[in-house]
This record gives C-alpha cells, structure tokens and sequence, in this order.
C-alpha cells in the first residue's frame, strides 16, 4: 500500500516529505508546515550581507511549483538542493536551489540534496539571516 501511496507522489511532494520527515527531529521545530517555495539561482539578487533578496509573488505553493520541479529535474542538473530556510508570516520557507547551467547532464539522474539552518540558542526558524522578502 505504501508503495502505491509513493507511486502517485509528485517528485516535489516526495522530496518535500523526505525534508519534513528530518526536520521532525529537531527541537524546537518549525512553527509551519505551510509550505513556500523559492526558487534562487545564480542570476538571484545578493545583498552586501549575503542574504537573497527575492518578491512576494516568488513564493509559491508547492502545487504550483510541481511542474517547474519536474521541469529542473529533466533538464539535467547534477544537482539541486532544497533547503529549508526557516519560517517567514506563517509560511516554512524552502528554497530550491540551482546551480549554474555549466552542470547541465541532459538525461542523467538529477540528485536532490536536503539542507536546513537549525536555530541556535533557542532561536526560531527565522530567515532574515538567509533571506530578505520584498
């Protein structure tokens, strides 16, 4: 039955629940399963103090990212990272990650690394440090 279950997953839903599973382990958790999805490639917009500056608008529910998913994994990336960055308005912020378009691999295994920030001290899952929302 699980594998059945699993078969009819989207690829971002499977990847998204490989990441939610392992931040089950951590204390204190995320504040949100309200999943958003940002995109940030090399062509993303840097502050002078390293956090990403993306629009509202570019945060988008996991739904509506499933088809720009698929779209990055069958382009041939070697890699793509989906980090989760924190919690921004109620919302777990993940970023998908893409490298440079020097890695293209067309028609080759795309791998899906997983990264998060844990707070440290007590913190919460704030993305000021990562990310700065227009």
């Amino acid at each position: 039955m699980h594998r059945i279950i699993r078969a009819v997953m989207s690829a971002l839903s499977s990847h998204l629940d490989r990441l939610l599973q392992r931040l089950d382990s951590f204390e204190p958790q995320p504040s949100s399963r309200d999943v958003r999805i940002v995109e940030i490639s090399q062509i993303s917009r840097v502050s002078p103090d390293g956090t990403y500056h993306v629009r509202l608008d570019q945060l988008r529910k996991p739904l509506d990212y499933e088809s720009r998913f698929d779209e990055l994994l069958a382009t041939g990336y070697a890699w793509l990272n989906m980090s989760c960055y924190g919690v921004y308005d109620g919302w777990l912020i993940v970023a998908i990650e893409v490298p440079g378009p020097r890695t293209l691999y067309p028609g080759c295994f795309t791998s899906v690394n997983l990264s998060w920030r844990t707070p440290s001290n007590g913190a919460e899952w704030n993305i000021a440090a990562v990310l700065t929302i227009e």
